[in-house]
């Protein structure tokens, strides 16, 4: 399986593959105590949504697509 590379950083928006194909901002990116990485992430079509996911998750083309960063 090939992976994409790329870092992930806050302010990068994910579009979760599937149906629904609801877009996902990252709001932090931080390691736990046992040092897997994982993304807070706002929904942005229901901005008190959260989610927590493995930046792994986020790597995956089978799961989320990158569409950029967040225009300020």
């Amino acid at each position: 399986m090939k992976r994409r590379t790329h870092e992930i950083a806050e302010g990068q928006l994910y579009r979760k593959v599937g149906r629904a194909g609801s877009v996902w901002e990252v709001v932090a990116v931080k390691a736990d105590a046992s040092g897997a990485v994982h993304a807070r992430m706002r929904s942005a079509e229901e901005p008190t949504t959260f989610r927590t996911v493995a930046t792994e998750m986020l790597l995956d083309h089978h799961n989320f697509q990158l569409l950029g960063a967040k225009k300020l």
